[in-house]
């Protein structure tokens, strides 16, 4: 009777641990799941912008880079967010490389600026130092985007069309970023002292700040034609 006794003791006992251990399990494989669908959605939003880009172009004979997104836990930075550097939980035992481009859900973050073997630093563009070529989707209009104090679409003249509410794209001018990344929005145009260029102001399309994940394009992520880039 004892023995008995025991035994259903001992599995009602057991029943909560039984339980927890299955809702991690369950819990980590739900959140291995989820990551994957998460870098998918991401290829995909940066698949359709590239293809989008290339409808103009001869498609008989084009060919899409594979896109390969590795995510990355942002497990630094400056707390003042003064230098524009983010501290990421990925190396070169991951495959990251200094100069790979770096992207959020919602568009341009920066590049690695140096790979460790197991964490990298993250040269955002909100660096005073970096600069990216870009253009206005929705007049053509080139440029360069970097930081001062904002960020800026520079080297837009005078005489350019340019609107408050473009978007701007990375140009793919670059032997770094891909074209098609979005960038920001133009929030507001001003006259400059300048005898050429206006002053363009972007409202960055990611909050750095606020970045916990971010993504390294690994692959080139470019639209190429065969035997061509």
């Amino acid at each position: 009777m004892n023995l008995v006794l025991a035994r259903n003791l001992s599995s009602v006992l057991l029943l909560p641990v039984r339980i927890t251990s299955n809702l991690v399990e369950y819990t980590r494989i739900s959140n291995i799941r989820m990551e994957k669908l998460e870098i998918l959605v991401n290829k995909l939003r940066l698949e359709n912008t590239i293809l989008r880009d290339i409808l103009d172009l001869d498609t008989t004979r084009l060919e899409l880079e594979n896109l390969q997104l590795l995510k990355a836990s942002v497990i630094g930075r400056d707390p003042l967010n003064i230098n524009g550097y983010l501290h990421i939980d990925r190396g070169s035992i991951h495959g990251v490389i200094n100069n790979q481009p770096v992207v959020s859900a919602n568009g341009f973050v920066g590049k690695i600026r140096h790979a460790g073997s197991t964490s990298s630093i993250v040269e955002t563009i909100e660096n005073r130092g970096f600069t990216v070529s870009a253009i206005d989707i929705n007049t053509g209009i080139h440029g360069v985007v970097k930081s001062h104090t904002n960020l800026i679409f520079d080297y837009v003249r005078h005489t350019d069309t340019i609107h408050i509410g473009d978007t701007i794209l990375t140009s793919g001018m670059s032997e770094i970023f891909p074209k098609g990344i979005p960038i920001g929005v133009v929030q507001r145009i001003s006259e400059s002292d300048d005898l050429f260029f206006k002053n363009v102001y972007v409202t960055p399309a990611t909050q750095i700040n606020r970045l916990v994940s971010i993504y390294i394009i690994l692959g080139e992520g470019r639209s190429r034609i065969k035997g061509q880039w």
